[in-house]
């Protein structure tokens, strides 16, 4: 086991060197100035160069990854051009927000999906099993900003249940939480519908193995059958698929802030982007992939612990 979580956090280390790589060079050393970016093609040559110098771009390449790597390390990312202020309390500030909506989100498409797909596996090639694949079909279809949209003028504007957006801010905890639940539902769509199949699909393999048929004949109550023999190896590859929706969910929470107005580091990138601030862009796409790969590396660890013989062929 210890074998297996060193070569897994391993790779998940070499995984993260390179995409340092990717987005220094993206941001940093693709053809173009970085200043002339951000302030624009209008900008003074003196107004430049006094940029070029508060932000390192006049100086070689392996010293400014060397130094925003060392910045990463002591979470010193520098300051923002737009907002004038340090990129650390930037996100810090934002993903107040950001964490417990994207927590929601996942934890919704686990309680909602799981049982989905278990109960379509249960009804195959009946009513129940076309009904949860019908809605499934609508899930991955349709655009998660657009669901927001769509209940945003059921819930908040014609039955006013809801906020239609904004957040109060965590001194006011139940106000809050009311506040993510329809930026939540809207960013758990998609993963439900994609979690649901891959239960379904998963359940339906598990449910022709001879150990189920074995239960069975020994008269095990069906609910028995699915939940302890059944359910057990089929979240096996639905774990991995969970741990993948994670960064469907960081993607997703780009569009959906900025459709909800919330503060969190969705909306953050969204005006990085329009104010072309690329220290905050840089910064936040690398914390992005080390949430990405930090929940990756928990899904390979629920994964050995769920089956032993990744770890056993480790």
């Amino acid at each position: 086991m210890l074998e297996f979580l060193s070569r897994r956090l391993a790779a998940t280390l070499v995984t993260l060197a390179l995409a340092t790589v990717v987005v220094f060079a993206v941001v940093e050393v693709l053809p173009g100035d970085p200043a002339l970016v951000m302030l624009g093609t209008d900008a003074r040559p003196d107004t430049l160069a006094a940029l070029r110098a508060k932000y390192g771009f006049d100086q070689p390449l392996i010293t400014r990854y060397l130094q925003w790597i060392g910045g990463l390390l002591t979470f010193n990312l520098g300051n923002s051009h737009a907002y004038g202020t340090s990129v650390a309390k930037l996100i810090g500030d934002r993903l107040v927000v950001t964490l417990p909506l994207g927590a929601m989100a996942l934890s919704w498409a686990t309680l909602v999906a799981i049982p989905l797909g278990v109960f379509a596996a249960w009804k195959h090639r009946r009513p129940g099993d076309w009904g949860v694949m019908g809605f499934t079909q609508i899930g991955i279809s349709m655009p998660n900003f657009w669901f927001g949209i769509v209940l945003v003028l059921a819930f908040a504007v014609t039955w006013q249940w809801f906020p239609a957006g904004g957040f109060p801010g965590w001194q006011e905890p139940l106000k809050s939480v009311h506040a993510l639940i329809l930026p939540a539902l809207s960013l758990s769509l998609g993963e439900i519908a994609i979690l649901a199949r891959v239960t379904r699909s998963a359940m339906l393999d598990t449910l022709r193995e001879d150990y189920v048929r074995t239960a069975r004949a020994k008269g095990a109550p069906e609910r028995v059958v699915l939940f302890r023999h059944a359910l057990r190896n089929a979240l096996i590859p639905v774990t991995t698929v969970a741990g993948l929706i994670a960064g469907f969910l960081v993607a997703g929470a780009v569009i959906i802030e900025s459709v909800f107005r919330l503060p969190g580091v969705g909306q953050l990138v969204y005006d990085s982007i329009n104010n072309r601030d690329l220290v905050v862009i840089k910064n936040v796409v690398i914390l992005f992939t080390i949430l990405v790969l930090t929940v990756n590396l928990l899904v390979d660890l629920a994964y050995a612990l769920l089956d032993p013989r990744p770890r056993v062929r480790a």
